[in-house]
């Protein structure tokens, strides 16, 4: 994870299915070092690049020093972000010159919520393919696929009624714009 080798999310899923929950804390220490060794290559590969940039962008730059006391909230809210690949956040926090301090002990609890449900997925998962290898645990498999079957049919019952009121609410509107 700290080379950028594996995403972090799979690796919660595998460890998870693979190991269950006495994996976990082994995962969140593993994580927290793979933090760490991200953010040192990172700050080995700084040589001022954000200043860089920053001369060409004053307004971002002030930004950014504004926000220096406040580098922890970005840590955690980034880290919780499902988006932002981890490997690029440890090089955007050696940038900013963050601290490391501050990329563990806020990108851990930034990481938990989002490392908890991917792991948490492959601990189910497993538990699903061990109730179908040993076809016991009957009403387990029936009670995932009546709820795979509900979640698929809410799903897209809201789509198709989100659809079906926004055309009316445009209706309506035309109809108000047009006078009638």
């Amino acid at each position: 994870m700290g080379f950028a080798l594996v995403p972090t999310t799979l690796l919660a899923i595998v460890t998870g299915f693979l190991w269950s929950w006495k994996a976990f804390p082994l995962l969140v220490i593993a994580y927290s070092m793979a933090s760490l060794i991200g953010y040192f290559i990172g700050i080995r590969l700084d040589k001022d690049s954000l200043q860089l940039l920053l001369e060409k962008y004053p307004k971002a730059a002030k930004l950014v020093d504004e926000k220096k006391t406040k580098m922890g909230s970005l840590i955690f809210f980034i880290r919780i972000s499902p988006v932002i690949p981890f490997a690029l956040s440890n090089l955007l926090f050696a940038l900013l010159k963050t601290g490391w301090q501050k990329v563990v002990v806020f990108g851990l609890f930034g990481m938990l919520p989002r490392t908890v449900m991917a792991f948490s997925a492959g601990v189910i998962a497993s538990s699903i393919a061990e109730a179908f290898e040993n076809k016991k645990g009957g009403p387990q498999v029936l009670l995932f696929i009546a709820l795979l079957v509900l979640s698929i049919w809410g799903i897209i019952r809201f789509f198709k009624n989100s659809s079906s009121k926004n055309q009316g609410q445009r209706l309506n509107n035309k109809e108000e714009d047009s006078g009638f």
